[in-house]
């Protein structure tokens, strides 16, 4: 029972840190929800038994790049979030793009229920392949093997939209004395 209970804690700790980070006005906040964010997920990989991910999380993640996201917002001309608007269009453009996330969202989690009632009906009964004694089936396996592509192409598109992003926050960027549209 107290496993159930951790579980749900690691869980909606996750999606209120992500929640939060995404809406949260100040830059400062955002961030520490972030940091809620990667520790809930940390929580999720011990679940998995995945002791060595989540290690790799708390370090890497909240220990580096947390920290580093830390000090870009202290360097920030406007943590408070008052002097950034942004306009109407981009935040319509925003919802459209909430609407479809949660559209493949949905799509996903049914593919992966359809997926799992398959895999119990071809196992019948058989033990999971263990991913750690068995080398071929290992997470670099996966990494360099069939997934290698679409993990390539996801890191691609991550790095797009963080370009895209920086180049948004600067073309709509006003000076900090400039009145609000």
């Amino acid at each position: 029972m107290i496993e159930l209970g951790l579980f749900w804690t690691c869980a909606l700790g996750a999606i209120a840190g992500a929640i939060g980070a995404a809406t949260a006005r100040n830059l400062f906040h955002a961030a520490l929800l972030l940091g809620l964010a990667l520790a809930g997920v940390a929580g999720l990989y011990l679940f998995l038994d995945a002791a060595y991910l989540a290690c790799v999380q708390v370090v890497v993640y909240i220990g580096g790049i947390l920290v580093l996201i830390l000090f870009a917002t202290l360097f920030s001309a406007d943590i408070m979030g008052r002097a950034q608007r942004a306009p109407r269009w981009l935040v319509a453009s925003g919802m459209l793009g909430a609407v479809l996330a949660a559209g493949v969202a949905v799509r996903l989690a049914w593919f992966v229920l359809q997926a799992g009632s398959r895999l119990e009906l071809a196992r019948d009964g058989a033990p999971a392949p263990d991913a750690i004694a068995d080398p071929n089936l290992g997470l670099g396996a996966l990494f360099v093997g069939t997934w290698f592509v679409p993990f390539l192409l996801a890191g691609l598109l991550l790095t797009v939209a963080l370009v895209g992003a920086v180049a948004t926050v600067r073309r709509y960027r006003r000076p900090l004395g400039a009145p609000h549209a």
